[in-house]
């Protein structure tokens, strides 16, 4: 239990009475670095546990009435209120290494990495060195309004030179607040569990929606076959790099994800001799681009681990891409490695080159046109910083297979930027996601006829309902529409047998 004392200071009041404070005082059962209950006295093999004398002092006896109140029930239990305190007072940041280092193995890497960063960017600055104890609600919702307040672009992302009163105002997106605050919460729960809190300050601040309710909601843009056939042939014919054309059709003819299509290998495909014959992939791995390489994970769900067949025509391309193109695609080759990634990657601008290889070698070569406002140089010949590839003309060389980096995945990433998105600006197709080519390969398939329930397990969805709800304006009558309208209801004779008779 615990108990007040009042206790006389050398301060006194106006009439000269000495003023005195109140001291709430408890014994708690001393423990080691270990938690283990200390000995009274270690000799001896009964020893009862050794207890220590507490103490907190209050300037009103109401207060410490409210602080005896308080630790009465906790020392019932057996808890410290002294350590409870000591837990308080420790900044945030012990809780949150705390709690990042424990989803070590229990989530993706991909996912750990998102939440360290999102604490690093937007939780560390300003709660970092705060004691935990001292965080309130109102402070989380000071925090979470800062977060939406619009803000220069970051340094990185505006002209070198440029200062924070001249930048352009941008304002985080309510996805990325969400999920700050949800590392917030997660964080401060770590606290509670540990004592340091009573209560998570963010339960008592409304949740908000990751997305505005008054923008105009988002839709896909899945390309045609026929505008998936101009990509293709724009990336392999015009920018010449046939090998990521085809990278395209095989993305938007399987609905791969981008870490799935990274993820495959050479012996993931299966591919049967016999020409137009369908073939068929397994998915089993991922692989995401970090800093210095390439990071594998295992596919999104359980269902995510599948089977996806392969058109015949598709097939067909494969078969010679890897027989022609690959170092290590031909099976009856030596060289032959099912390991090797099935779709290379390139050779950055600044990395170094194998000994072999030469820049020049390596890349494609397009006919140029020149800027209308080109400047001329001092021999009065056209300054070739104006130069740029002819978006239209065809390649007078395409990079040769050999100039592919073999030993590295694609990155679905880079082909996006480099050469997705200006195959899309040259075809006049406006803006496109790399993985509205997924939506494309759902679209072609529910619209040929095919059921949703195959089109969800190649897509690997973990639910049937993700298709319903994604593709329900897609989906054919014959697979789900109103196929068997009921029939207009009509009154006839009741058939309900009366339970007492008539008079």
């Amino acid at each position: 239990m615990a108990w007040i004392t009042a206790v006389e200071t050398d301060r006194r009041d106006e009439r000269g009475r000495p003023l005195k404070r109140y001291r709430v005082e408890w014994y708690e059962t001393a423990r080691d670095d270990d938690g283990q209950p200390i000995p009274r006295y270690p000799n001896r093999a009964d020893s009862p546990p050794k207890r220590v004398r507490r103490r907190e002092t209050f300037d009103t006896r109401q207060a410490a009435q409210d602080r005896a109140d308080e630790i009465a029930p906790k020392i019932a239990r057996g808890h410290s209120p002294a350590a409870q305190r000591d837990a308080g007072n420790r900044p945030l940041s012990h809780y949150a290494d705390a709690w990042l280092d424990g989803l070590a193995g229990q989530v993706k890497p991909r996912v750990l990495a998102d939440y360290r960063a999102n604490y690093r960017r937007y939780v560390a600055p300003v709660f970092a060195d705060r004691a935990v104890a001292s965080i309130t609600a109102a402070d989380v919702r000071r925090w979470r309004a800062d977060l939406m307040a619009p803000r220069p672009r970051p340094a990185h992302a505006r002209p070198k030179g440029t200062a924070d009163a001249d930048a352009e105002t941008v304002t985080l997106s309510r996805s990325t607040v969400k999920h700050a605050f949800e590392t917030l919460r997660r964080i401060l729960d770590v606290a509670v569990v540990d004592g340091a809190l009573t209560a998570n300050p963010c339960a008592s601040v409304p949740k908000m929606r990751a997305t505005d309710p008054d923008a105009e909601p988002f839709t896909a843009r899945p390309l045609t076959a026929a505008e998936i056939a101009a990509v293709a042939d724009h990336i392999g014919r015009v920018q010449g790099h046939p090998i990521y054309g085809l990278v395209v059709l095989f993305a938007a003819f399987t609905g791969l994800r981008a870490g799935e299509l990274a993820g495959l290998n050479v012996g993931d495909l299966m591919l049967p001799r016999i020409p137009g014959s369908a073939g068929s992939l397994s998915v089993t791995r991922t692989r995401r681009a970090v800093a210095g390489g390439f990071e594998t994970g295992t596919p999104k769900s359980a269902k995510s681990r599948r089977v996806v067949p392969i058109d015949g025509w598709l097939a067909d391309d494969l078969r010679a891409y890897l027989a022609d193109d690959h170092p290590h695609g031909d099976p009856t080759s030596a060289a032959f490695d099912p390991s090797a990634p099935l779709f290379p990657g390139r050779y950055g601008r600044s990395e170094p080159l194998p000994a072999h290889l030469s820049r020049d070698e390596i890349e494609a070569v397009r006919p140029t046109i020149l800027d209308a406002d080109a400047r001329l140089s001092r021999s009065g010949e056209p300054d070739r910083r104006y130069s740029r590839p002819d978006p239209h003309a065809s390649a007078t060389r395409c990079a040769p297979s050999h100039g592919y980096k073999w030993s590295a995945p694609v990155n679905p990433a880079g082909i996006a930027k480099h050469y997705f998105a200006p195959a899309l600006a040259a075809l006049g197709l406006g803006h496109v996601r790399w993985h509205d080519l997924r939506h494309a390969f759902a679209v072609m398939s529910l619209s040929a006829g095919e059921h949703y329930m195959s089109v969800s397990k190649m897509l690997g969805h973990a639910s049937f309902v993700t298709t319903l709800t994604v593709y329900a304006d897609y989906i054919t009558e014959g697979d789900g529409g109103k196929n068997a309208p009921l029939r207009r209801p009509t009154a006839g004779g009741s058939t309900v047998v009366p339970m007492r008779r008539p008079g």
